[in-house]
């Protein structure tokens, strides 16, 4: 009898252990989805703003000008850019993909706030290639962060829900213990009865439970569709499919709201939700049915019925359907159309009616796809390039976008390990004096030795170095590679003053929180001399933070090397900006220089910028410089340091020592520029020019 009570008792405390611990976990997972759900909403949001701020400056573009209300307009989504990017970075107290969100607003925002100064002074030609040079790419890493930060926050929400249900069956299993109990305290009993009712009734709610987990962790909350996690594990099946039936096809339709953060500005986020929900339901009937498609063998005869089709929203404005079972790339197209057609009717919303119209991208299986990530990623390539195109378009990737896609992520990859392989290289182009005509040093420049492609442009790796955060790492190393070289051609070919070199940093490499234990770290580690290091930012760079920027060049300048603005002119740092900056060189820019010859403006935006440097004590570094007529002109106008292939393109190591032992540094040997330029040629033999 005492071995049957020590055997009750050890059941009961058991049972009430399991429970206390499954209604703490649920209370920490629903605290958990909640500020989960907070701030992807919010990331949502963000994303919404930046979009209808790209769409208002093209506006802007469009009409020639900025109107009043765009302008007014414009600067109300600025403020709600920083100020959610702010919020998030707030809420989630944490390292990673969040965090960067945060720098990737604020980067866009500088960009979009020059290029809408480019237009209201009328310098279209300018705000457009600003665009496509900066803004582009910069909302393309604000877009690719908060997507990447949307997809981590679904997949946690997916884990926390089944955190959710393992806790709700350890308490259920704890009840069911604590009856088990009864049942053997009280078996003969009359709440025996009693207690088998409420074990059934335990067991029925446990199992409503399930289904109404199950059904939260892979379906939309406010239209019902599949979500992300449900659709990709669909269009997992799919491709793990094609493997085993060669003449299995199918295919994604990926479709994107044209300009949905104006619905939002028209009728406010309950109007925007009350819209989604209506278009989910016109999508769903876009679904293929029983489309009448003639067989080459039946001309008459109707098409398979579909097989298991799929709607899904992925999030925002962004759907997508998975064409399960078709016969070729028509049918994307045919669902494709359908879904333009079925959205032409107005959408009522609070006695409003408006007009929509979406960016359709279509991948079909047909390219052999491996995993499912890879159909996904070439069906927004093709849906970006539809809205590319313009409003209410659908594009089909192609082999050659499948290609391209393929081949960036190749020279991702093959990126990622250049520094480790050994692949990463510098050459250097000479500066020279224009007021002496001596080499006084040089300016690092990256390359890359991609096996099997050759020596890479810049312009096609560093974009993705900076859209990837490698940027980073490979500053870090051209940093300390010019440093270590630098000291020992010192060493090798002593003169005074000694030679510099001048190295650029990034917008990244900027923000990084230990730049200036950094550089003090290398100028110790290689024992360069501060004073023959020169650090150079662009303007955008400079004007991302002000106050920061304004500390951190002071605290480089405290080491004792230079700071530099790298293509000045070209952006929009006010002269009370500017002179705030601690900086000791200006490098103009070689569109200035390259229009000097042609138009009286260019040549006098020169001298107003070389009266500037020379009021704030500042030097001027020309770039670009080609022709001896340039040489020579700014020269006259009191330019002290120039670069350009008129004196040499970016050379390698070995043609820099044998620039150096051909005594370009003599004092006796200094002339005029065109002298100068033929004895950099001169020494050509053993030099390889690589620009």
């Amino acid at each position: 009898m005492t071995q049957h009570r020590i055997q009750l008792g050890l059941i009961s405390a058991a049972a009430f252990l399991i429970t206390v611990v499954g209604i703490i976990a649920m209370v920490g997972v629903n605290q958990a989805n909640k500020r989960r759900h907070e701030t992807e909403t919010l990331l949502y949001q963000l994303q919404a703003d930046a979009q209808g701020l790209n769409a208002n400056e093209w506006e802007a573009i469009a009409r020639l000008e900025i109107d009043p209300d765009v302008q007014e307009s414009s600067e109300n989504f600025l403020n709600e850019i920083l100020k959610k990017a702010q919020i998030i970075h707030t809420m989630q107290d944490r390292d990673g993909l969040v965090d960067q969100v945060q720098p990737a607003a604020s980067a866009y925002i500088s960009a979009m706030q020059q290029e809408f100064a480019y237009i209201s002074h009328a310098q279209l030609a300018e705000a457009r290639e600003l665009d496509k040079r900066l803004v582009d790419p910069d909302f393309s890493n604000l877009d690719q962060a908060i997507r990447e930060a949307i997809s981590q926050f679904e997949a946690e929400s997916q884990h926390s829900s089944r955190m959710a249900l393992f806790s709700s069956i350890g308490t259920l299993l704890g009840c069911l213990a604590a009856i088990l109990f009864l049942t053997f305290r009280f078996e003969r009993g009359r709440n025996l009865q009693k207690n088998n009712v409420r074990l059934q009734e335990l067991v029925t709610q446990l199992s409503q439970s399930q289904g109404q987990l199950s059904h939260l962790a892979y379906h939309d909350s406010l239209t019902q569709l599949a979500n992300r996690a449900l659709f990709m594990d669909h269009l997992t099946q799919c491709v793990n499919r094609t493997k085993r039936h060669q003449d299995y096809k199918f295919a994604v339709v990926l479709i994107d709201v044209d300009h949905f953060k104006t619905v939002n500005d028209t009728v406010g986020h309950s109007g925007g939700d009350q819209l989604i929900v209506q278009i989910a339901e016109r999508l769903n009937g876009s679904i293929r049915r029983y489309d009448i498609v003639p067989l080459p063998t039946e001309p008459t005869g109707p098409v398979r019925q579909a097989g298991n089709d799929i709607l899904a929203r992925l999030g925002g404005d962004t759907f997508a359907i998975l064409l399960d079972d078709i016969r070729d790339a028509s049918d994307g197209v045919r669902v494709a159309e359908r879904i333009q057609q079925n959205l032409v009717a107005p959408f009522s919303i609070d006695r409003r009616q408006l007009q929509i119209t979406v960016s359709i991208g279509i991948a079909v299986s047909a390219t052999n796809y491996s995993v499912a990530e890879d159909v996904w990623r070439d069906a927004d390539t093709a849906m970006y390039r539809a809205r590319a195109g313009g409003d209410s378009r659908y594009q089909m990737c192609d082999l050659t976008m499948h290609a391209a896609a393929v081949s960036r992520l190749k020279l991702e990859s093959d990126l990622r390990q250049a520094e480790s392989r050994g692949e990463l290289l510098i050459h250097y182009q000479p500066i020279v004096s224009l007021l002496n005509g001596c080499l006084t040093g040089f300016e690092a420049l990256i390359r890359w030795q991609r096996p099997g492609f050759g020596l890479v442009p810049p312009l096609e790796f560093i974009p993705v170095a900076e859209e990837t955060g490698l940027i980073v790492p490979i500053g870090s190393w051209v940093l300390r590679e010019a440093c270590s070289q630098m000291r020992a051609w010192q060493l090798l070919f002593p003169s005074e003053p000694a030679l510099t070199i001048a190295v650029n940093f990034s917008a990244k490499q900027f923000i990084q929180p230990n730049l200036v234990e950094q550089v003090k770290q290398v100028l110790v580690e290689t024992q360069l001399d501060p004073g023959s290091l020169k650090i150079e930012f662009t303007e955008s760079v400079a004007m991302q933070d002000a106050e920061r920027t304004t500390r951190i060049l002071g605290e480089l300048k405290t080491l004792g090397l230079d700071t530099s603005i790298d293509d000045f002119g070209t952006g929009y740092s006010s002269l009370s900006y500017l002179i705030r900056l601690p900086l000791d060189i200006l490098k103009l820019d070689r569109s200035f220089v390259s229009r000097m010859d042609k138009n009286k403006e260019s040549r006098q935006i020169v001298h107003t910028i070389l009266s500037l440097a020379d009021n704030l004590g500042m030097d001027v570094v020309a770039e670009g410089i080609e022709t001896v007529e340039q040489a020579d002109e700014l020269k006259s106008l009191g330019c002290q340091y120039a670069q350009g292939y008129f004196f040499s393109k970016p050379i390698n190591k070995g043609s820099v020592e044998a620039l150096l032992k051909s005594s370009m540094r003599g004092a006796d040997k200094c002339g005029t520029m065109t002298e100068l330029s033929t004895r950099f040629r001169a020494a050509q033999p053993a030099l390889t020019s690589i620009s």
